[in-house]
């Protein structure tokens, strides 16, 4: 196992060697592992970074376990030639993950997803068999299109895809040393995981994305929206769904410029916010959530086919709890077509359950 790897693992958790050593002693209590002493194991793990020795097997499998790791052959050293062939490869390769990015955004994942899943089947094949600088290159791109193949896996419905993706996303900005990833990929498995009955932990895994270094504040921003949107499963925390959105507001207005391009896979902007902050209010049932949300419908670029029915589905949602049946069942309808035309199931479950709600209202009446 690399020394290289386990140092940027490290570096990205924002741990110190006293946190990576602590978490090794936890993980072999729970796997009834035997280790060296505290001290020994200090200048082992030392020793192990600076590439003097490696680690055996036992040691590898602890350190593959808390760093989100797999055992691999050494990366060998960096040199000129490395960084020259790395700013090349990036291009490149990052330059397919925004295509296939673009074309889900505008088609939907259904017509995507196989290419994206491939992408990330071949970058890790990539990772592989490279070396130095080119090695850290690719495993950048695999962590943001890793994520993307996840969320594209949620769409459609598939779970267990969706687990497997985040999990090499996370894996792969292990990897690369890069805490900006692993936090992206941690926010976006907690949506996943609040959706799915495990909305606490979800909670605790944003928080815990929040906590690592270095994050740009357009990412901090869209931690502290998701924090809000995962806290909306969570009974009785209301009060933190208002403060986090609260948060993601101040803290985008310092976001620096350029931030957007420098993270293609967040669209994160006031319109995006104020849609997200509808959202967020509809669930809540603030009598506010209309308004805000049609605003940032019509501010809305086109191209977001999903994020626009999403948006849609919260006016038909508040129109159902303001007692508007007629204009609920008229925004059911427009949303149908554009779920049906992104292929979104995730959207389409959403839609059949507040269609049965308006149904049931209206017979009531």
């Amino acid at each position: 196992m690399d020394g290289h790897l386990i140092r940027s693992a490290r570096h990205a958790r924002g741990w110190s060697q006293s946190q990576l050593l602590a978490a090794l002693r936890s993980r072999a209590v729970l796997e009834h592992v035997t280790l060296m002493s505290p001290a020994s194991l200090r200048v082992a793990l030392s020793r192990w970074e600076n590439g003097h020795t490696a680690p055996d097997p036992v040691h590898t499998r602890l350190l593959c376990s808390v760093l989100e790791l797999s055992p691999t052959n050494p990366a060998g050293p960096m040199d000129e030639q490395d960084e020259l062939r790395d700013d090349s490869l990036f291009g490149v390769l990052a330059h397919h993950t925004n295509s296939l990015r673009l074309l889900d955004r505008r088609l939907g994942a259904p017509f995507v997803r196989a290419q994206t899943a491939g992408h990330v089947a071949a970058l890790e094949a990539m990772w592989e068999s490279r070396s130095g600088a080119d090695r850290r290159t690719v495993a950048l791109v695999q962590a943001d299109t890793a994520a993307l193949a996840a969320w594209e896996d949620l769409d459609v419905g598939d779970h267990a895809a969706a687990n497997r993706h985040f999990g090499l996303a996370r894996q792969a900005a292990s990897r690369s040393g890069d805490s900006t990833l692993l936090a992206h990929a941690l926010g976006e498995h907690a949506v996943m995981l609040s959706e799915t009955g495990h909305a606490r932990r979800a909670l605790a895994q944003v928080r815990r994305a929040e906590s690592l270094p270095g994050l740009p504040m357009l990412l901090r921003a869209w931690l502290a929206a998701t924090r809000a949107q995962v806290a909306t499963w969570c009974p009785g925390e209301a009060s933190t769904v208002r403060e986090a959105m609260s948060e993601a507001e101040t803290v985008l207005a310092h976001a620096r410029p350029g931030d957007e391009v420098a993270l293609p896979f967040l669209a994160l902007n006031e319109i995006h916010l104020q849609r997200w902050n509808g959202h967020l209010l509809v669930r809540l049932g603030d009598r506010a959530a209309g308004p805000i949300a049609e605003q940032a419908l019509a501010g809305l670029p086109a191209e977001f086919v999903r994020a626009r029915a999403g948006q849609v589905l919260d006016l038909a949602e508040y129109a159902a709890r303001t007692g508007d049946l007629d204009q609920a069942t008229a925004r059911l309808t427009a949303a149908s077509r554009a779920i049906t035309e992104v292929g979104s199931r995730r959207l389409r479950y959403r839609h059949d359950l507040l269609a049965r709600r308006v149904r049931e209202l209206s017979g009531s009446r």
